[in-house]
């Protein structure tokens, strides 16, 4: 208990609390009045103008806990204008006024922010040793933010002391655990400053365990602290060292997902700090990352998404363009389709199209940042467009197609941006009034046909086991077939329905077998569709190739195993003797047995 304290501006703490605690953070008063059985005395912030405050501490003799922390994490800026008792001072003058004055049950005390008496690092040693000598059961003394934060001091007893500073990357870690749970920001966000220099300079130094702990203590601190933008930024950048490449090989399953959630949570709580969303987006964009189960793809995809709509900074575009083309199709298909409902975000993509096509005009092809932005762009809306007619509206309505058609004249060598572009036009395609309005312009047809994107050498196969020119070759029939189901064939076409499907069939004779999977169907639908209404051969013998690569490679698709077997074993047949009967009776198309 204690007695009543006054305060500058009149408020007066009742004497009658029947507690051994006593708090008087951030607050300025003339009078501390003690009693013998006080075991914490909290007074973070707390300035001492006056009064015969080395009496009251000497008369402090059953104290455990004493906090004479300053909220500073500069001692030497602290610009305070106020003559204030300098309570570390004061201490230390009651044990040299008297050789056996002590706090005999004292076991912990913060010296944070304090300067120590302004004497430098000896000087600042000297208070804390005296303090360890004299004070028999002291065990714990933070001097974060003191002359003694970064330097090794060499504790003079026998007993086992926690000296909290950052001289090591052990003691910063320490540091963070014993301040990341309490209201103490400043100390908080400058613990893990500490933490951040240390796994910069000296990561291949934190053991497994150490980097685990630091992760974990991390994570705390900035889930505790979300609404302290200095707590989130040195959070966020020790995040960005401990998932860097490789190194998030180190870290467990569920600790990668704390620190991507608390990367999400930063960067949704702070959409226009540029720094903040570089450090978050770098983290995030990692291929190891990506790839592990358990992420929330759809909230990772939904906050990239907000974020890249409201940053205008180069850097954080394409990185949040990366990671939505990356987890997109890792999404379940309602939350894709509640994505790509959003309008905002296909309208961006798209004038993201035409930017990043207007640079590559002007620079002859494209080349570095924007060639990188529009391969990732083209990706992240092949993906949103799946399965979604909805979107693919809205993608035509602001000139999509039109954008699409004059990228794959201009990269007519890029097989990779070609298939991009032919996927989602495949995809917008499947929508009704969408075929229809390709048809409309003449120009599209031929630019598919000019632009050979149906021919290529089917033998190629890249350093992945890639056939870059049959992924091409194959969405550009699945344009091609999509159109000829469209009753009203273009006037203005040099091309006839007929030509058309000629060509088509003698692509697909040509294209082998692949032995890694292209692409991913969320199901069937498609294939079936064209399969009904039409008996074109080329528009079949497409929609049968595709059913068999997705049969053949079903591990990486997303259509259900119940689809896969019934259409394996009934529509698959049903429709293979269809295109079989016309080919017999033409002379000029023939299709091998296979």
């Amino acid at each position: 208990a204690v007695a009543p304290q006054t305060y500058e501006g009149g408020r007066t703490l009742s004497s009658k609390q029947e507690n051994n605690h006593f708090c008087i953070n951030d607050c300025s008063t003339t009078r501390i009045i003690s009693k013998l059985n006080l075991e914490a005395l909290i007074m973070h912030n707390l300035r001492v103008r006056s009064g015969c405050v080395t009496e009251t501490l000497r008369s402090l003799t059953g104290l455990r806990v004493l906090d004479i922390s300053k909220e500073v994490t500069d001692y030497g800026t602290d610009s305070s204008q106020e003559a204030c008792v300098d309570l570390p001072l004061a201490m230390v003058q009651v044990m040299r006024d008297d050789n056996d004055a002590c706090w005999p049950y004292l076991r912990s005390i913060d010296l944070a922010g304090n300067s120590l008496a302004n004497m430098g690092v000896d000087r600042a040693a000297d208070i804390v040793t005296l303090l360890l000598q004299r004070n028999p059961r002291l065990e714990r003394v933070s001097v974060l933010a003191t002359p003694l934060d970064g330097h090794s001091y060499t504790v003079p007893v026998e007993r086992d002391v926690q000296i909290i500073n950052c001289a090591t990357r052990s003691q910063a870690v320490m540091a963070l655990n014993g301040y990341w749970n309490t209201d103490r920001d400043a100390f908080t966000a400058h613990a893990l400053h500490c933490v951040y220099y240390m796994l910069q300079s000296g990561y291949d130094d934190f053991s497994d365990s150490e980097v685990a702990e630091c992760a974990a203590v991390v994570c705390a601190a900035l889930r505790k602290h979300l609404h302290n933008l200095g707590v989130q930024m040195a959070g966020s950048a020790c995040l960005y060292h401990l998932c860097k490449m490789k190194r998030i090989s180190r870290l467990s399953i569920s600790a990668v997902r704390k620190c991507v959630d608390r990367c999400l949570d930063a960067a949704e709580t702070y959409p226009e700090t540029t720094q903040l969303q570089k450090n978050v987006w770098l983290t995030i964009c990692n291929d190891y990352l990506l790839q592990l189960s358990g992420i929330n793809f759809y909230r990772t995809c939904k906050v990239a998404l907000e974020s890249m709509l409201i940053n205008t900074d180069a850097g954080v575009s394409r990185m949040t363009i990366a990671i939505v083309s990356i987890v997109a199709p890792k999404m379940r298909s309602q939350d894709a389709r509640v994505l790509a409902s959003d309008v905002r975000y296909v309208k961006h993509l798209v004038h993201l199209m035409e930017q990043n096509l207007s640079k590559a005009f002007h620079f002859g092809g494209g080349r570095g940042n924007s060639l990188y932005t529009l391969k990732f762009t083209l990706s992240a809306l092949w993906n949103l467009t799946d399965d979604c007619p909805a979107t693919c509206v809205v993608f035509a309505h602001e000139n999509g197609i039109g954008v699409s058609f004059d990228i794959l004249r201009l990269f007519q060598n890029h097989n990779n941006i070609q298939t991009k572009v032919l996927g989602i036009l495949n995809n917008v395609a499947e929508v009704y009034e969408q075929k229809l309005l390709m048809l409309q312009n003449a120009g599209y047809l031929e630019a598919l046909w000019c632009v050979s994107c149906l021919d290529g050498d089917f033998t190629r196969v890249d350093g992945a086991g890639r056939n870059r020119a049959v992924e091409r070759s194959y969405f550009a029939a699945g344009v091609l077939a999509n159109m000829l189901l469209c009753e009203n064939w273009p006037h203005g076409s040099h091309l006839s329905r007929e030509q058309v499907n000629e060509r088509m069939v003698k692509s697909i004779r040509k294209w082998p077998m692949l032995s890694v999977p292209m692409v991913s169907y969320r199901s069937f639908e498609p294939f079936v569709r064209i399969l009904n209404e039409t008996t074109l051969v080329g528009a079949q013998m497409w929609c049968l190739w595709g059913v068999n690569h997705v049969l053949s490679h079903s591990d990486a698709n997303s259509v259900s195993m119940g689809l896969v077997l019934y259409f394996s074993r009934l529509q698959v047949l049903l429709h293979a003797c269809r295109p079989a009967s016309h080919l017999r009776a033409s002379r000029d198309v023939a299709v091998s047995p296979s």
